[in-house]
């Protein structure tokens, strides 16, 4: 299967390894930094047929692929994939697959309507101790759960969102709950076995004047089976 990678960033090499774990034929990668692109190739020592664009869209025109990764700031992530899925590529799109529930509803329906795959990467979900405990969850040893907790208590200083300009906004980051909690928020609504009903939440920027979006996301919710959770993000914790 043929393999392309959009964003070569900092994340890219374990898409990468991922790609070469499972036999798949990496023929293209492509970023706005061209420098980036050889650095991936010289690192996994990718054959010289590997080919560079610094456009998402000439990439598409120009290659048959089965499989895009798309490891991009998050805000550019909706526009890449339903590109993708006008050339009829399956998608892995690193979290969140997109800011909205807009854009991410338009990703999923137009894929589905291709007969197409997507894949959000949620990896925390394959961890051996996660695995586990939701195996023990689905036969229902711990009997039915009626509460669940996620908590995210990071520290993220301004060197952390100098490194990217895209960092901190809400137009490409979208703040603590969809770039730090996600995974966090992701394994509790796994593991609790349903879909969200109900949220009361607050969000509020305390200590990072630097950034637009929040540094603090605490939240209430219900989910349809009646059972609850707390969710509770932050990137303003000093040790």
């Amino acid at each position: 299967m043929k393999y392309a990678l959009i964003g070569c960033g900092r994340i890219s090499p374990n898409n990468i390894q991922a790609a070469i774990n499972n036999g798949l034929e990496v023929v293209a990668l492509c970023d706005i930094v061209p420098s980036q692109m050889d650095d991936k190739i010289k690192l996994f020592n990718l054959p010289n047929t590997v080919r560079k664009y610094t456009n998402h869209k000439e990439m598409l025109a120009n290659e048959k692929l089965d499989i895009v990764a798309i490891s991009t700031p998050s805000g550019s992530h909706a526009e890449i994939a339903l590109d993708c899925i006008d050339a009829n590529c399956n998608l892995i799109i690193e979290k969140p697959i997109a800011l909205s529930i807009e854009d991410a509803e338009k990703i999923i329906e137009k894929a589905a309507q291709k007969n197409l795959k997507v894949c959000a990467c949620h990896q925390n979900r394959f961890n051996k101790a996660i695995q586990k405990i939701h195996s023990a969850v689905v036969e229902k040893r711990f009997g039915k759960m009626f509460h669940g907790t996620a908590h995210v208590r990071w520290n993220r200083g301004k060197n952390y969102y100098d490194q990217a300009d895209w960092r901190g906004t809400w137009s490409q980051d979208g703040g603590a709950l969809m770039n730090q909690c996600i995974h966090n928020i992701d394994i509790l609504r796994w593991m609790m076995g349903d879909e969200i009903e109900e949220v009361f939440a607050y969000t509020d920027n305390l200590t990072h004047d630097f950034i637009e979006a929040e540094d603090l996301g605490i939240a209430l919710i219900k989910f349809k089976n009646s059972s609850y959770g707390i969710i509770e993000g932050t990137t303003n914790i000093y040790p």
